[in-house]
């Protein structure tokens, strides 16, 4: 019987074990689940949180007054929120090591703080920076630097326009506890004063001692009066491309002109100009987005914009005196324009010409729109508008040179014409062409050596397809400017509406070589040379063969005894007028012989000292350059008043 109840014991006891070891078989892995385990906080100190889940019940070591948690511990199987808040660290960069305990397993989680460094004293107080920005402040568009190169320099001026020096806001970066001003506490890039006084920042250590920096702004009356168009690219970055737009933005700020809104947007901005682009200051194109916004002092809405930057023109009203007269004349469109001066990116760029862009529009060129896919020749007799211009090869796709004129006609819009629309516009200047050289043998070219064989047109015939006045008109501002670069040619614009005759305009670039003095004609008796027509060079606009015409030159005499009184005295006022507006911008503008960039932003190179430039001027001062262009306008008009008189 004992050894019955012996081995009875014994199996107890193995099944006991048994038992035993198979629950700790089964016994899951302990789990835990952090969202992360490194957490970057500034030097300031904040709140952050962290979530955590495990099978297991957990708990969190290693909390202490500057890092502290909201839950020291939590169920299993629930995702639970942490908060973790890090006190204000004015020392070095610190490390709190979090460790999340479930049964016998740890996580650890990294909490790291950047050191503030706080100075210890007034001898450790560093600011390196100390600026008034744009970005803080609206009514600020150049940064003001209170410090550079590591040098503070407590005096600081606004240049080039007028600002509200009451509420502007600075930022700093120092090593200071605090900053203060008075008896008010300072916050970097918030914190508004009153700048019409000296202020004086005073940045404490932590020892309570503390370093004094006094600023002084100032703002004379050194502005020119002229409106601001302040204009940034979303990269920042200066526009070094003719043909890629840049994100942007822009800004019309009317600097105290009271009949001048303020107006504001996004914009595209990209280069322009065939050799203005080759210069330093460069000519700028606008595409706005809203064209509702891009209603610039009077002139009519619209998106698309130029700022001619007028860099070879050191009157800088030359465009505008074209424009003007283009108007008085009676041209059907003409630009109209703006001076404004420009600053890019924070960047003073001086005096500019803000000018609509010539295109096909109701308030523009007013002629219909025709689709490039069109291909019915009833509706493709319009919707042209076409530059004469000697850089047709530099990225054009869509030019063409008539059989004998040879001129280089790049069509603007239909913008990527169809052929059946290249095919009609080519076949209407042949048309053209025969009858203004009614006697040109075909394939012979027409130079000096030829001109006795063209013929003699005639008006009833050549007036079929063109606005005889249109070309009347734009012969007497071309003579009048004395424009070289429309026989190059240049710049030379021509318009055709739907089932209408082909108009000359409008006007544009009159900045280089015009108003020079001379007292020979330019297009009414210019021929090619044999060699300039082979060359592809000069080429005439017509006006030789149409000067043969008696009726056409009869025409255009009566129209000069017309418009005779108010050349001669409305545009010799308008001059003055326009200088008188810009007189201060130009000042600022040109960096003269004899002066530095205090006295101004572009300096004129050797040659141009030398030898004035392309218009033998721009040595001059400006008031100097201005008077000499008034004064060969007036002989220009008297001479060619004598010159027409004799017909």
């Amino acid at each position: 019987m004992k050894r019955i109840l012996l081995i009875f014991s014994l199996l107890i006891t193995l099944l006991y074990s048994g038992c035993v070891k198979n629950k700790d078989l089964y016994r899951p892995p302990v789990t835990i689940t952090l969202s992360t385990t490194n957490i970057q906080i500034d030097h300031v100190g904040e709140k952050v949180s962290f979530t955590i889940k495990s099978n297991y019940p957990w708990n969190i070591k290693g909390s202490n007054p500057d890092c502290t948690v909201s839950a020291l511990s939590g169920p299993k199987d629930q995702e639970q929120t942490v908060d973790i808040t890090v006190s204000e660290n004015f020392n070095d960069e610190r490390v709190f090591n979090l460790i999340i305990q479930a049964d016998k397993e740890e996580k650890i989680l990294a909490v790291k703080q950047k050191g503030k460094n706080y100075a210890k004293s007034a001898a450790d107080i560093q600011v390196t920076t100390f600026d008034i920005l744009s970005i803080h402040n609206d009514n600020i568009h150049i940064p003001i630097s209170f410090i550079k190169n590591g040098q503070f320099s407590g005096e600081q001026q606004i240049r080039f326009y007028q600002t509200d020096l009451t509420n502007l806001t600075a930022s700093w970066s120092s090593n200071a506890v605090k900053v203060m001003v008075k008896n008010m506490e300072q916050s970097s890039g918030e914190t508004t004063n009153n700048y019409h006084n000296n202020l004086t920042y005073r940045f404490f250590a932590q020892d309570n001692s503390y370093k004094d920096y006094t600023v002084k702004l100032t703002n004379p009356e050194s502005s020119s009066g002229l409106p601001l168009l302040i204009l940034y690219t979303d990269d920042a970055q200066d526009i070094k491309s003719k043909e890629t737009w840049s994100m942007g933005k822009f800004k019309l700020d009317p600097q105290n002109n009271r009949d001048i809104a303020p107006l504001s947007g996004i914009t595209e901005i990209r280069g322009r100009g065939n050799s203005t682009w080759g210069f330093a200051k460069k000519p700028y194109a606008l595409k706005l987005q809203d064209k509702t916004k891009g209603t610039f002092m009077g002139m009519k809405a619209h998106k698309r914009w130029v700022l001619l930057a007028n860099y070879a023109d050191k009157t800088s009203i030359r465009n505008r005196i074209a424009f003007e007269l283009g108007k008085k004349l009676g041209l059907p469109w003409t630009p109209d324009s703006r001076f404004v001066e420009v600053i890019l990116n924070g960047k003073f760029l001086g005096n500019y010409l803000l000018t609509e862009q010539i295109k096909i529009d109701s308030k523009r060129v007013n002629i219909e729109e025709v689709d490039n896919k069109e291909t019915d020749l009833n509706k493709i007799t319009g919707g042209w508008l076409m530059e004469i211009d000697r850089y047709y090869s530099n990225g054009e796709t869509r030019y063409f040179r008539p059989d004998i004129s040879q001129l280089p006609i790049i069509v603007k819009e239909p913008e990527d014409a169809n052929t059946a629309q290249m095919n009609y516009i080519n076949k209407y200047f042949n048309s053209f062409e025969q009858l203004i050289y009614p006697t040109l043998p075909k394939g012979t070219p027409y130079h000096q050596g030829n001109t006795q064989v063209a013929g003699i047109p005639d008006s009833a015939e050549y007036g079929k397809y063109i606005d005889i006045n249109s070309f009347i008109n734009y012969w007497l501002v071309q003579e009048l400017t004395e424009n070289r670069d429309s026989r190059l040619p240049g710049s030379v614009y021509m318009y055709k509406g739907m089932n209408k005759k082909l108009s000359i305009g409008p006007l544009w670039d009159f900045d280089q070589t015009t108003f020079l003095g001379s007292r020979s004609w330019l297009h009414y008796d210019y021929i090619p040379s044999a060699s300039e027509y082979t060359g592809l060079e000069y080429r005439s606009l017509y006006y030789s063969q149409l000067f043969k015409d008696p009726k056409f030159k009869n025409k255009t005499k009566e129209r000069w005894k017309e418009v005779y009184p108010l050349l001669l005295n409305e545009i010799p006022a308008f001059i003055d007028r326009e200088y008188h507006l810009i007189a201060k911008s130009l000042d600022q503008n040109w960096i003269d012989v004899g002066e530095d960039n205090t006295q101004g932003i572009w300096a004129l190179t050797d040659e141009e000292i030398s030898t004035g430039g392309r218009n033998h001027d721009k040595n001059l001062k400006g008031k100097d350059a201005v008077g000499r262009l008034k004064s060969f306008y007036i002989q220009r008009v008297n001479w060619m008043n004598t010159e027409i008189n004799k017909w």
